[in-house]
């Protein structure tokens, strides 16, 4: 196998990671979105039963 051969192939898992690992950020970006719209729907809501 050549140099060449052999640094495409790194450069491909590389890039396979890097990109997995992009879609995982991703993923979280959502999900923290989506708890942090989660949270701001409920704080009103307890102050309400607070004040209750």
């Amino acid at each position: 196998m050549s140099e060449f051969t052999r640094i495409l192939e790194l450069y491909e898992e590389l890039l396979a990671k890097v990109k997995l690992q992009e879609a995982e950020m991703k993923s979280m970006r959502e999900q923290v979105a989506a708890l942090s719209e989660a949270i701001q729907g409920q704080a009103p809501q307890q102050e309400n039963q607070e004040a209750a």
